[in-house]
């Protein structure tokens, strides 16, 4: 009986062990990829892709298609007048 006692506590020990460097080891690398997304470098490759884009956009003579800007228009006159119902309240 203290034999199997005995392995019983073994295994239950292994097993948490397992589960807790497994856990670990997902962590580990979870914080790895984090810090990966959030390096110097890629936000400063975000940067400059962002600025490539700007400089491509402003050298187009048409920026955006002629219903796209009504549709926007509409949009922004809309939202301006719910601010100020809700400024006046």
């Amino acid at each position: 009986m203290r034999l199997f006692f005995y392995k019983s506590i073994l295994v239950f020990i292994l097993f948490v062990l397992a589960i807790h460097f497994s856990f670990g080891v997902i962590t580990k690398q979870i914080k790895r990829e984090y810090s990966n997304i959030i390096s110097k470098e890629k936000i400063e490759n975000i940067k400059n892709k962002i600025r490539e884009e700007l400089k491509n956009g402003s050298q187009k003579d048409v920026l955006i298609k002629p219903e796209d800007a009504k549709l926007l228009n509409d949009f922004l006159i809309k939202l301006r007048s719910e601010l100020k119902e809700n400024n006046n309240k």
